[in-house]
């Protein structure tokens, strides 16, 4: 399931230059390829050869992950998340997307964190704050293994800063801390 996005990318890139547009650009791409990475992870393989049309993929999700999720399990929680936030759940429902997400995120899954700043960078399904953005990004960041996850939330971290003051800064490391307590 790969999605086109060279339409919206041509949209942003006509829309403005400078660090606003990047960051949407930014952004944009990464829920991108957050979306494109979560396509198929539950069900990617029903052992028939078939392809599940939406409806069946968002019943598969519900059936395999919800009584998982339901009993704290960050994987399931993720996987939940996972499916509000591609449009499995037909069409996409990101506050529904966030709520799993953050219940995961919460439980130190570095895949829903990096999801859960992607939602906050955008102000998709919560309240747009860079700060909580940059504090899952930190997160994240710190749970990647090296690679290409870590890089891209180290780089989603740092645009994210462009657009911090010195005080949220403050705040973003204290709240990094802080979370970082409640999980040991």
């Amino acid at each position: 399931m790969r999605r086109d996005t060279r339409g919206f990318k041509e949209h942003l890139r006509r829309a403005g230059r400078g660090a606003g547009a990047r960051l949407v650009l930014a952004v944009a791409l990464a829920l991108g390829s957050v979306a494109t990475g979560l396509a198929g992870t539950a069900w990617a393989d029903r052992g028939d050869g078939a392809v599940p049309d939406r409806l069946d993929q968002k019943a598969a999700a519900f059936r395999i992950w919800l009584p998982q999720a339901l009993r704290g399990s960050a994987h399931a929680q993720f996987q939940l998340g996972a499916t509000f936030l591609t449009g499995r759940s037909e069409p996409e429902d990101f506050a529904e997307a966030a709520r799993w997400l953050k219940m995961s995120a919460r439980q130190g899954n570095p895949r829903a964190q990096n999801g859960l700043g992607i939602l906050y960078a955008k102000g998709l399904g919560v309240r747009r704050s860079f700060l909580e953005a940059y504090v899952w990004f930190d997160l994240a960041a710190e749970r990647f293994e090296h690679g290409l996850r870590r890089e891209q939330a180290l780089e989603l971290r740092e645009m994210v800063r462009g657009f911090m003051s010195p005080e949220h800064l403050i705040e973003a490391g204290r709240a990094i801390e802080a979370r970082k307590a409640g999980w040991e």
